[in-house]
């Protein structure tokens, strides 16, 4: 993990950003309790408060099947997945012709190592946020589409 004070930084400084004035989300960020407090410190020197946190939850073993079949563009990014969307045969990207790979941190022992870190780190935060009122967790052993219908059902018009 980047140390908390550089990343604490970029933070602060990004959400100051004009485009920032109406509302952004945080994916990622904060990991840690201490993080999750000098959130809270920032936001109210900005007079911000957070609206929501949100958990999408996935059984462990199905994540790291999900991850493990996973391929990437190396060129443009676009995603693939062996199972429900398999890249060509020829492994060539079909939107830029870029070679299709395996990211080093999608393959089994990466991805195990950071559910390890998580459960460690950052798990607390779901106590933390919880005791506010602000956590929402999404069952995300579902297609994208249904996963982002879930979301926006629990944060609600507000943030539509």
């Amino acid at each position: 993990l980047v140390p908390d004070d550089v990343i604490i930084g970029i933070i602060r400084d990004r959400i100051a950003r004009p485009d920032c004035a109406n509302g952004f989300i945080l994916d990622g960020f904060p990991r840690t309790i201490p993080q999750a407090e000098a959130l809270e410190s920032i936001l109210a020197e900005m007079h911000l408060n957070l609206d929501a946190v949100l958990e999408i939850c996935i059984d462990p073993e199905k994540m790291v099947e999900r991850l493990a079949n996973r391929r990437v563009c190396r060129n443009c990014g676009a995603v693939f997945n062996l199972i429900t969307y398999p890249p060509p045969a020829d492994g060539k990207c079909p939107k830029c012709g870029g070679e299709i790979i395996q990211r080093d941190d999608d393959k089994d022992e990466t991805v195990r190592n950071r559910l390890a870190v998580y459960e460690k780190l950052t798990a607390p935060l779901k106590r933390f946020y919880a005791k506010k009122g602000l956590l929402k967790t999404i069952n995300g052993d579902d297609t994208i589409e249904n996963v982002y219908e879930k979301i926006l059902k629990k944060i609600g018009p507000d943030f539509q």
